[in-house]
């Protein structure tokens, strides 16, 4: 498992959650080339309505890139705010998509809220983040 399914199943969430003005926002904050990756995933794997908005949300990017932006960071913002609106499965479901090296990459983040950070070792065999 990868960022990128992380990311594919955070959309499939917001989606189902009919939460498609916060799946734009993430999209927007994910690099270019996380997106074009995704696209190289098999139509299964992502849905066709995520395979949809990738493919929209590249073809109307103008603007440079920030690079402060990666998926993880872009994952992490969505992950607090599904923690303060008490989707902890959800986050859950997420995570499980996460590599081990991610994990703890993602609990270290500084704007990482700690609960979701101490979510993380549920998937990395006890050990902390």
């Amino acid at each position: 498992m990868s960022s990128l399914h992380a990311l594919a199943e955070m959309l499939r969430q917001l989606y189902a959650a009919r939460q498609a003005k916060a799946a734009d926002i993430l999209l927007d904050r994910v690099p270019r080339d996380a997106l074009q990756e995704m696209l190289g995933e098999s139509s299964a794997f992502l849905g066709a309505r995520v395979r949809y908005d990738i493919e929209d949300t590249l073809r109307h990017r103008k603007r440079p890139e920030d690079p402060s932006h990666t998926t993880l960071r872009a994952i992490s913002a969505v992950l607090n705010a599904w923690l303060h609106d008490g989707r902890r499965m959800a986050i859950r479901a997420v995570l499980r998509e996460c590599t081990v090296a991610e994990l703890h990459e993602l609990a270290h983040l500084p704007d990482i809220h700690d609960e979701v950070a101490s979510m993380t070792s549920d998937f990395t065999g006890g050990i902390a983040p």
